[in-house]
């Protein structure tokens, strides 16, 4: 049967208004109700073998085909049919005693970043596809060691300084994957496997031990798409890996299990009875696990290339009875897959948890993986509602412990800490829209408005047990939503925003017992907080007046020495953006974010223009924290200018569009400090050039080194 593409919108907008997994009550007016999941579903199960795994597969194709294919399966088938300082101890001259590394949320936990420093002053950059080595002090002798092309774009790594070795994380295309093999014909060969997909994940395993020779030792290119990575103190390189559980072939190839879909779809859209609807989803759910059934198991379990200069050989990579699974059957699942290794590559050990976890926390014992109820596939009738899984990866492998569930969704990972046993989360609740269903079709009632909340948990006794909620703070500024989080020790922050920005101050000295003690409202919000001690904040974000975002950037310094009264002692834009409009990578990214005790200085990546679109720039924003931590005072501004183009038409309302834009090969990046006992140097870097100046003169930089 052919469907036009008017059809397949018009069935498309159907699932999405009307359609869900739960019974609906097709009387007139009557009402709708979310789902919620049971916080016993979380629990994980490990999957006893590979027949396991393959009625799991089955299961989550099913859902996906049944749920949200028509939004992703059907055009296809149509078609075929915190700042750490590192203290060095040495007389010697020509090396630092002092670096700031670049900013991590926990200081016991390492992350990748693309910019990493050694002891001795070396300073590793990533630069597109290439990974530069300078000798980065003395700062006025600054130079280049060595360039290393890694043939795909990568904007993460980890160091270990202790076995001079670099591990270079990247994301990476099936086209992109295939040209780094050796030869023409594994070339060919992958592209045509199913790891050839379009997310692939590449692990650059680098030898730096001779700084002006580094060399590729080996390489790994793995099935799906890089989550995120953490490294504990001394420890292992922990990855998690998002791999979505695609269609196998022999689905996209049976033509009786099309017919049956369509027939189905159009069932849907046709409003028919819910029993109609269930022996064809039966009948389906038949016909997939018989086309699963002629898969190899290969085919269906995530893949993994070794590549070495020679050859690549496929990797011995998960087995069935390494993956464990909840019982979330409101979402079809994919995976996670969770991979620890040496900095060199070796002693690798995976696992895998079927779920679609889109965020990584870690914390010196444990590792958390967090799952949004939105999960890959939209389902209509789902609550708001954010899963947690906790893994104990002290022995150098995740280990799972327990589960819990919150409502809401978070931010980001600054959203969650660990202290003393109980792991606080801020979140913002999304409660689904009252609705009926009138002549069959819903209809909002009200618009439903955000909330937010803060919890705290603590894993109960026992294997496999519980993360129970111990204590709440519940609908907090309805109407908005969490900008940042922070938690310092028994206290926590958490910032939303609407037209004001709320800082909201926490006592969570008594887990079970957490309370809002203060708040303070003023224009525009903070994207990220730094605890300066346990008596006040640094913050950045955009400002703002009562009416709202101004579009400038700046800085604000708060005492919350008492948690009742918190205030505002100082804030600041800097000079060159007033009146213009700014952004900074430190608003999402907080590696951007450099604050040095020793100089108390916060230095900022900026790029935007001034009023009317003229004077753009690009650069470093100074601001030096006053002594008595009771001043933001602007100490300097460095350039990091690149290439402007003006290939562009004029608009003809120059104030709401301007004709030259910044090349985002030059953008601001990354900045750190070094000390040799008397002097600090701040080192800037952009995506094309490093340079470093003597803090309290930033007009002269004492050195330059443009990547070649």
């Amino acid at each position: 049967m052919k469907i036009s593409f008017l059809t397949l919108t018009l069935m498309t907008c159907c699932l999405l208004l009307s359609c869900s997994n739960a019974s609906q009550d097709s009387t007139l007016g009557s009402a709708l109700s979310p789902s919620k999941v049971p916080q016993e579903r979380t629990s994980l199960r490990q999957l006893a073998d590979c027949e396991d795994y393959r009625r799991s597969f089955t299961n989550s194709i099913t859902r996906q085909l049944l749920d949200q294919g028509l939004l992703r399966a059907m055009p296809m088938m149509m078609e075929m049919a915190e700042s750490s300082d590192v203290s060095v101890s040495t007389d010697d001259s020509s090396v630092p005693t002092s670096i700031t590394g670049t900013n991590l949320q926990e200081t016991t936990v390492d992350e990748p970043d693309l910019v990493k420093t050694m002891n001795d002053g070396t300073m590793l950059v990533l630069q597109e596809e290439k990974l530069h080595i300078l000798r980065a002090f003395p700062p006025t002798e600054m130079s280049l060691l060595a360039s290393l092309s890694i043939g795909v774009p990568a904007e993460k790594m980890f160091l270990d300084e202790s076995h001079q070795k670099v591990v270079i994380l990247a994301t990476s295309y099936g086209y992109t994957a295939a040209r780094n093999l050796p030869t023409p014909d594994q070339r060919r060969a992958t592209l045509s496997l199913p790891i050839g997909g379009p997310d692939n994940t590449e692990v650059i395993f680098v030898d730096i031990s001779d700084r002006t020779k580094p060399k590729i030792i080996n390489r790994w290119l793995l099935q799906g798409l890089l989550l995120d990575g953490r490294r504990p103190l001394n420890n292992r390189i922990q990855l998690a890996i998002q791999v979505p559980l695609q269609l196998p072939n022999s689905i996209q190839n049976d033509l009786l299990l099309q017919k049956k879909l369509s027939e189905y779809y159009e069932a849907k859209f046709a409003n028919k009875p819910d029993q109609d609807l269930s022996e064809m989803e039966i009948e389906i759910e038949a016909l997939v696990a018989q086309a699963v059934s002629k898969q190899d198991m290969e085919e269906i379990l995530p893949n993994a290339l070794l590549i070495s200069e020679s050859n690549s050989q496929e990797m011995p990579w998960l087995g069935c009875d390494e993956i464990s699974e909840p019982d979330l059957t409101l979402n079809s699942l994919g995976m996670t897959l969770l991979v620890s290794f040496e900095s060199d590559g070796s002693n690798y050990q995976t696992s895998a948890v079927l779920n679609n976890a889109w965020q990584l926390y870690g914390s010196s014992k444990h590792l958390y993986l967090i799952q949004g109820s939105s999960g890959w596939w939209w389902n209509a009738e789902q609550s708001d509602q954010t899963a947690i899984w906790q893994l104990d990866w002290q022995s150098g492998h995740p280990v799972y412990e327990g589960s819990g569930l919150v409502d809401g969704q978070i931010l980001n990972s600054f959203s969650l800490s660990e202290y003393e046993g109980y792991l606080r989360i801020a979140t913002t609740e999304r409660p689904n829209s009252p609705m009926i269903l009138v002549d069959d079709i819903r209809q909002v009632i009200e618009p439903s408005q955000p909330l937010n909340h803060l919890f705290v948990l603590k894993l109960a006794n026992g294997e496999n047990s519980e993360l129970e909620q111990v204590g709440s703070v519940l609908n907090l500024a309805p109407g908005e939503r969490v900008q940042s989080a922070r938690f310092v020790g028994d206290r926590g922050y958490v910032v939303t925003f609407r037209q004001v920005d709320p800082l909201f101050a926490f006592d969570l000295s008594a887990p079970n017992e957490p309370t809002l003690e203060g708040e303070l409202k003023i224009p525009g919000f903070s994207n990220y907080m730094h605890p300066l001690g346990e008596t006040h904040l640094l913050t950045v974000g955009p400002a703002g007046d009562d009416d709202g975002l101004s579009g400038e950037w700046q800085a604000q310094l708060f005492d919350v020495s008492d948690l009742k009264n918190p205030e505002q002692v100082d804030t600041l834009i800097p000079s060159k953006l007033k009146g213009g409009r700014a952004y900074s990578e430190a608003g999402w990214d907080h590696h951007a974010f450099t604050y040095d005790p020793r100089s108390r200085l916060l230095v900022t990546p900026i790029q935007g223009y001034g009023k009317n679109w003229e004077s753009q720039f690009s650069g470093f924003s100074v601001i030096e924290v006053g002594p008595e931590l009771t001043s933001l005072t602007e100490r300097g501004w460095i350039e990091h200018e690149g290439k402007l183009s003006s290939d562009c038409e004029p608009s003809l309302n120059e104030e709401s569009s301007p004709c030259k834009f910044w090349n985002l090969k030059s953008q601001p990046r990354r900045s750190l400090l070094m000390s040799d006992n008397l002097i600090d140097y701040l080192y800037t870097i952009s995506n094309t050039a490093a340079k470093t100046y003597q803090v309290g003169d930033f007009t002269k930089n004492l050195a330059e080194v443009n990547y070649p």
